[in-house]
């Protein structure tokens, strides 16, 4: 398949949803499409592909993926491809050098992924690159065509027809942009009177807050539940990080390494937990109520 018969895809089946379901039901791609078939565009019809996959149909394309009630292999097919393109876009725009058994795997993959269509790992000259180019066209093609076979499928149904296209709407609608977060984060720490790094603490648990989301019953306010969820989050945040560390705890108490280290920070933990989170306030109340073992131990004797 060449790029253009794959765009004719991508672009059919957004105006389906467009006419059918909603506007953003497959959003506009922005990324520079391909302009040939060499290396340099076969990474731009990775980073495109990526984005009509998991970014601009993120919702949609596995929802219609899984509309069919009966898996076969061509559904299977669809989701292979899409973790293929997965692993090329990592592989080609992320460092795999880091040793984790998630980098290997990708590696692997994607190498037996070329050495099968090409001979080659990496692609070696213009004609390795072509047939690499062409075989992921046809790969993503089949993504969206298996959308667009899904689609017309209930469509076709009039009794399924709105149920259907109503649940995608739904889910849409709680398909909330990443930043939509960052003001509740914000709102949360600033009501506790803390600071917080509001994006890497959102990064670490976008997914959880996203799946929480889909879960809300219809007709509930989805705003309000997951304001409660993020004060959950943030809150339970700041009572498991302490201000302090070790280092702290044996310069004022004047402690050498050893267990009673650990005793002064179980203390200051407590102390934590009963709303002393200032670090200068947390180290003076440390100095008046830490009792070393051994004081305790020569008063019992």
């Amino acid at each position: 398949m060449k790029f253009d018969e794959l765009n004719t895809e991508f672009v059919g089946l957004r105006n389906m949803l467009r006419t059918f379901v909603s506007e953003d039901a497959l959003e506009k791609i922005t990324v520079q499409p391909p302009a040939g078939e060499d290396e340099a565009s076969f990474l731009r019809l990775t980073a495109w592909s990526y984005a009509v996959i998991f970014e601009s149909g993120r919702i949609t394309i596995p929802y219609l993926l899984e509309l069919l009630s009966s898996p076969n292999r061509s559904q299977a097919d669809a989701c292979a491809a899409r973790r293929l393109v997965n692993d090329l876009r990592t592989s080609s725009f992320h460092n795999l050098g880091l040793p984790s058994d998630r980098n290997a795997a990708i590696y692997r993959r994607t190498s037996l992924w070329f050495m099968e269509n090409c001979g080659a790992n990496p692609p070696d000259g213009a004609v390795c690159w072509r047939i690499c180019f062409e075989r992921l066209c046809d790969e993503v093609g089949a993504v969206l065509t298996r959308c667009k076979d899904a689609l017309e499928m209930a469509l076709s149904d009039a009794e399924d027809r709105e149920r259907i296209a109503e649940d995608l709407r739904r889910r849409l609608d709680r398909n909330w942009p990443a930043h939509r977060f960052d003001r509740l984060v914000s709102d949360s720490a600033t009501r506790i009177g803390q600071n917080l790094d509001v994006r890497k603490f959102r990064q670490a648990r976008l997914s959880n807050w996203r799946g929480f989301l889909e879960t809300i019953p219809e007709g509930d306010d989805p705003e309000d539940q997951v304001v409660r969820l993020i004060e959950r989050d943030v809150l339970a945040h700041f009572e498991s990080v302490l201000p302090i560390d070790g280092r702290d705890v044996m310069y004022v108490l004047k402690l050498a390494r050893g267990p009673e280290v650990g005793e002064a920070l179980r203390l200051a933990r407590r102390l934590l937990g009963s709303g002393v989170t200032d670090r200068e306030e947390l180290l003076e109340r440390l100095v008046v109520q830490y009792r070393p073992v051994s004081a305790d131990a020569g008063e019992n004797g």
